[in-house]
């Protein structure tokens, strides 16, 4: 298990995993179903090894908000976990007894980046990031929407129904308000992600005995 007031942070790419399993056809909803059977199975190796049991015997669930959750016989383990994907990355945070959350997103170029701000980001967020030039502007709300993904998928619930009480600093991006039916929202952390060139990513967690600490990055 990981230490207390740790999160490990584990980062693969899973087009460099020795996994042959899923659909072998190269059409767009067959690369997509053997993704989705790599994640899984590198989800459940992984956490078997935290649990000290076999791959197999890892059963996960989804919560009535889609979280993900392990269920069966490690239902009741203080092991933690939330997972991302984006492009042919796959980033996952694990801690002990600590709600985590983690959002990874390709960095690329988003020709509606100044919109996509108004609409989903605070109003100050939104303005600051539309008078921004290309790329810093895509990058820039790539950062804020990573960093509210994080936020959510800690607190195991969804973005349609908070996103107008979320506000965040930015530069970098920082908790300034959360909405006010989150209890102990005031235990939420949020942190930037060093991963390699072409990613942008958030980790969100609550406070345990001291604030969560990034132990491990793998790649």
């Amino acid at each position: 298990m990981p230490d207390p007031g740790t999160v490990d942070v584990w980062l693969t790419r899973l087009t460099e995993m020795p996994l042959d399993t899923g659909p072998r056809g190269d059409t767009r909803r067959e690369r997509i179903m053997r993704q989705r059977v790599q994640q899984q199975f590198f989800l459940r190796l992984l956490l078997a090894a935290y649990l000290g049991c076999p791959g197999k015997s890892v059963q996960l669930v989804r919560s009535d908000r889609g979280k993900p959750m392990l269920a069966g016989e490690h239902a009741d383990s203080r092991l933690r976990f939330n997972a991302s994907h984006s492009g042919e990355w796959l980033a996952v945070a694990i801690a002990d007894g600590v709600a985590v959350g983690i959002d990874i997103e390709t960095e690329r170029l988003l020709p509606k980046s100044s919109l996509l701000a108004r609409r989903f980001l605070s109003p100050e967020e939104g303005e600051w990031i539309s008078g921004l030039d290309e790329p810093f502007r895509s990058r820039q709300f790539l950062k804020q929407w990573t960093a509210r993904e994080s936020l959510v998928k800690a607190r195991g619930c969804g973005l349609a129904g908070c996103l107008g009480e979320m506000v965040l600093d930015w530069q970098p991006p920082a908790i300034h308000r959360l909405p006010a039916d989150w209890d102990n929202a005031g235990d939420m952390v949020l942190r930037s992600l060093s991963l390699p060139d072409g990613l942008v990513s958030h980790l969100s967690a609550t406070r345990g005995p001291a604030e969560p600490v990034i132990r491990r990055i793998t790649t």
